[in-house]
């Protein structure tokens, strides 16, 4: 059975259609994309088909997309919460519902890809770093700004020009605007790094390091080698909750 995906998130919104777990048909919209949407809609939904959302961007951002996809179907949306029981993983929040479904959803789908504790990542507009142990346990986490945000944040309290020109490929700035964003990659880099060399020393097990979000591609040449890469998390973790309850 097919099912849609919808991950609302803090920029953008992203659908796919999964089968068994498979995604297909993936795209990324701006919110004010009304055509786009229903587009897409048009091409690949039809009534009656059932649908998965995560949605962390605020309630009247997300709100039109959910409508327009429940006038398509026909039938309501179902928005999965933090507090949700899923596939492999527990909330290891103190108050589970503050927890972001997204970090939640992100973990389902690193703990689909293998045995063992794992750290994932999300690079967006927040960068996002979870732990889990090998009983699937969430241990907690780390919440950094992402790279537009740091640098938005530093150039709003300093006199540094507003320069949006980077170098690519650049490992050191050679520019004010490189070396701030850079500034913000290598810090992501580190903090990822050192948490899991952290939990490597307490506890003597090998630890799968698992990223994705939009702003991963800038990341990941910093990290160290044997990463795994999931371009969609969110995604991914609504499809293997899909296919745990045969959608």
């Amino acid at each position: 059975m097919n099912c849609l995906l919808l991950d609302l998130g803090n920029t953008r919104c992203k659908l796919a259609l999964s089968k068994g777990g498979d995604l297909t048909a993936i795209v990324s919209m701006r919110y004010a994309d009304q055509a786009g949407l229903q587009a897409y809609l048009r091409e690949h939904v039809g009534t009656g088909l059932p649908a998965l959302a995560s949605q962390v961007v605020a309630e009247d951002a997300g709100l039109a997309v959910l409508s327009e996809v429940e006038r398509t179907t026909g039938r309501p949306v179902r928005r999965i919460r933090s507090t949700d029981p899923v596939p492999g993983v527990r909330n290891g929040y103190r108050r589970p519902d503050q927890l972001g479904v997204d970090r939640l959803l992100g973990m389902v789908a690193a703990r689909a890809k293998g045995k063992g504790p794992f750290c994932v990542v999300d690079v967006g507009t927040a960068v996002t770093i979870d732990l889990v142990d090998s009983g699937g346990n969430h241990l907690g986490g780390l919440i950094l700004p992402g790279e537009r945000l740091a640098r938005d944040c530093l150039l709003a309290e300093t006199s540094i020009p507003h320069d949006s020109g980077i170098e690519a490929g650049a490992r050191l700035g050679r520019d004010t605007a490189t070396a701030v964003s850079l500034g913000a990659r290598y810090a992501a880099a580190a903090t990822i790094e050192r948490v899991v060399s952290s939990h490597r020393d307490l506890t003597g097990e090998d630890i799968r390091i698992i990223v994705g979000g939009g702003g991963s591609d800038a990341v990941l040449p910093l990290l160290s080698p044997g990463v795994t890469r999931i371009r969609e998390l969110v995604l991914h973790g609504l499809a293997v909750l899909a296919a745990s309850e045969g959608l």
